[in-house]
């Protein structure tokens, strides 16, 4: 496996368990959270490479594009399972 596929994962499990340790509730959120980080960070690296979006590249990562999507998926996890305050 590819070492810029081996950090990329490390970086996002990070994003998604840190996500969850701080807006987390119940533990079967933290898969959901996960997934959405991984998901997004790499929907984000494919729209860096695909649109030459390099504004913080780690190695052959385009990191901000990257942790872009990575939060832009992870917000949107948060909003769905967040409860209401009409409820």
């Amino acid at each position: 496996m590819s070492p810029s596929i081996i950090l990329s994962l490390t970086i996002a499990v990070a994003l998604g368990s840190t996500f969850h340790a701080i807006l987390g509730r119940r533990l079967w959120q933290w898969p959901v959270y996960l997934f959405s980080a991984i998901a997004g960070f790499f929907l984000g690296y494919v729209g860096g490479v695909a649109l030459n979006i390099e504004l913080i590249p780690l190695g052959s990562i385009p990191l901000a594009a990257s942790l872009a999507g990575a939060f832009l998926l992870l917000g949107l996890a948060w909003y769905f399972m967040a409860p209401s305050a009409a409820s």
